[in-house]
């Protein structure tokens, strides 16, 4: 049997239900993962070098791509945004832990607070150019089909 042409992507495979369960794995993903190393940092002299926040945004925009790309819809990687937001949300909710701080620890603790800040407010970025990409993706599949 021969070989799929190397510039044909392979077809989305599932339903909607498929599509939901992706965005749901995305989403607890790159809420849990990203909680955890988002906080990881060095300090330059007094500056603060916060590289976790840059691995978890990463992770964020992958599974979020992953998730609209393989189910072939869009609203799969929204679930995953949406879901992450809500994860991270309950995991800094519930429990005593401090895994996300407030703002009210930026005297205190600057990197981790900014970091924190970071996480939780932008992590909208890397979902939004994720999102883009794959709509790009998407259109190009559909003008080749």
């Amino acid at each position: 049997m021969p070989a799929p042409a190397p510039n044909k992507l392979r077809s989305p495979q599932g339903g909607n239900l498929n599509a939901v369960l992706r965005g749901v794995v995305a989403a607890v993903a790159a809420g849990i993962f990203g909680t955890t190393i988002h906080a990881s940092l060095f300090y330059a002299g007094d500056v603060p070098i916060i590289w976790g926040v840059g691995l978890a945004w990463l992770l964020l925009g992958l599974l979020v791509y992953w998730a609209a790309i393989s189910s072939g819809k869009m609203w799969a990687g929204a679930i995953g945004f949406i879901g992450c937001y809500v994860t991270v949300g309950l995991i800094s909710y519930v429990g005593h832990d401090q895994m996300i701080l407030s703002s009210a620890y930026f005297k205190y603790l600057p990197g981790p607070t900014l970091a924190s800040m970071l996480w939780m407010y932008g992590m909208v970025v890397p979902a939004v150019i994720a999102l883009m990409a794959a709509l790009r993706v998407m259109r190009r599949r559909h003008r080749e089909a």
